[in-house]
């Protein structure tokens, strides 16, 4: 019943060719969160650009730690996460990375108690971080190995983004790694309550992606090609029309315009031009990084063909 309604909406706003295009491609269902990096796609699904492509394209919220089971088990058909979890991922799934959503500047990142001047002080402190396997536990692998230091230096504890600035905010440990919203709310507090260390803007190392399986891939290659058109119609409206576009996406991460706006400016939504240049020169040697962080920390122990994983096709498709 659905997909006809959505047929008889086409008919109306694309004429019978929209009709006809819709027909020839399977419902596309992609899993993701309320992380409002991955919000074009909400975009993308509610102003209408998905079925301007002649798609289906349903957006679902699925915790992290699901999204690729259910990928397997057939009720997505793509997911979106950063990349390091993609790597992981990737290790027991087989997946292709189709597109880069956006990398984050400043988006991710650590806020510290006032006790904590910089990153020699954190030895033997309450840190407040998500399990590994998670961003944030990378975010803060990856940024301690840039300063020499060991997780095991530290006294983790684990919390997810939301309760680890909260924990921070109200005294019970000494340093959170947390995320937008959070980050921003972290900011916004009295610095003799906390302030911001460091941030994905000093120590680039977090970008969204878009993957399918190969098999969905193998078959439908020109609707790929139409949901990364329909994605960068959307990266395209937020530049044309912030206003909307921000009360929008905001709407399904439960903010205001105003307060996703906030959250906005630490992301970098990349335009066709930009990603193709990123994903040429930039994301080969992350993901290689990536890697070897990742094997460091213990969560990563199976070999990963990138060449297999990073699928550019699509992008050097565009036009």
């Amino acid at each position: 019943m659905r997909r006809r309604l959505v047929l008889a909406a086409l008919s109306g706003t694309l004429g019978a060719p929209g009709v006809v295009r819709a027909q020839a491609f399977p419902r596309i269902t992609i899993g993701m969160s309320g992380w409002p990096g991955f919000a074009p796609l909400t975009l993308a699904e509610q102003a209408g650009l998905f079925l301007a492509e002649g798609l289906e394209v349903e957006t679902r919220f699925v915790p992290q730690r699901d999204r690729a089971a259910a990928l397997a088990a057939g009720s997505l058909t793509g997911l979106v996460t950063t990349l390091d979890t993609l790597l992981g991922w990737a290790a027991t799934t087989p997946l292709q990375q189709v597109l880069v959503l956006d990398r984050s500047l400043g988006s991710d990142g650590i806020a510290v108690g006032p006790a904590i001047r910089g990153w020699d002080d954190l030895r033997g402190r309450r840190v407040a971080v998500d399990r590994p396997g998670t961003t944030p536990f990378f975010v803060l692998a990856s940024m301690l190995r840039e300063q020499g230091l060991a997780p095991d230096a530290l006294r983790m504890e684990t919390r997810n983004p939301r309760l680890a600035a909260q924990a921070l905010a109200e005294g019970e440990v000494e340093a959170a790694v947390t995320t937008e919203p959070h980050l921003t709310q972290m900011r916004e507090l009295d610095p003799a309550k906390a302030r911001i260390l460091a941030t994905t803007l000093d120590h680039p190392c977090v970008v969204d992606t878009l993957a399918f399986a190969p098999a969905f891939v193998e078959r439908n290659p020109e609707a790929v090609q139409r949901v990364l058109r329909a994605w960068f119609a959307a990266v395209a409206m937020i530049r044309r029309e912030p206003d909307r576009a921000h009360a929008i996406m905001g709407q399904r991460t439960r903010q205001t315009a105003a307060e996703f706006a906030r959250s906005a400016r630490h992301f970098d939504w990349l335009d066709l031009s930009r990603n193709r240049a990123f994903v040429a020169e930039e994301l080969r040697p992350l993901a290689r990084r990536s890697v070897a962080i990742l094997r460091d920390a213990g969560v990563l122990r199976a070999e990963i063909d990138l060449d297999a994983l990073l699928n550019d096709r699509f992008l050097r498709g565009m036009s």
